[in-house]
């Protein structure tokens, strides 16, 4: 999540594409990233938790406090972000890109599991 954060911060879409899940990289919009990121001063970052829940593929949730200036004033976003580990990398599984996916389909982050018995418990989170 520190990562993702300092992306932000820096202005690196292609790492904020790149660390959310593959299945949701084409239908994120990297101009609102862009946008975004460029507009805003970052004012910190605080990770409350993490839980790392095991299984294979290992999935986690990291619950944290952004916060931000722009030009309507000052914002805090508190969230508790679902990740699945694959290949060795976490991923951000990305509440706002929505999979068109049935419980019996292959499961996006690629374990080779159904969805529902891997990564779909996640997408709601």
């Amino acid at each position: 999540m520190r990562s993702r954060y300092s992306a932000y911060v820096l202005g690196l879409v292609d790492y904020l594409v790149a660390t959310t899940l593959p299945a949701q990289q084409a239908d994120l919009d990297r101009q609102s990233i862009s946008d975004w990121s460029a507009q805003s001063t970052w004012l910190g970052l605080e990770v409350e938790s993490s839980e790392v829940l095991g299984g294979q593929p290992e999935h986690a949730f990291v619950t944290f406090t952004a916060r931000w200036h722009d030009s309507n004033g000052e914002h805090s976003h508190r969230e508790r972000s679902s990740f699945v580990q694959n290949t060795g990398r976490w991923y951000f599984i990305d509440p706002t890109v929505q999979l068109k996916l049935g419980r019996n389909d292959a499961c996006p982050c690629a374990s080779g599991q159904k969805f529902k018995k891997c990564c779909a418990g996640y997408f709601s989170s």
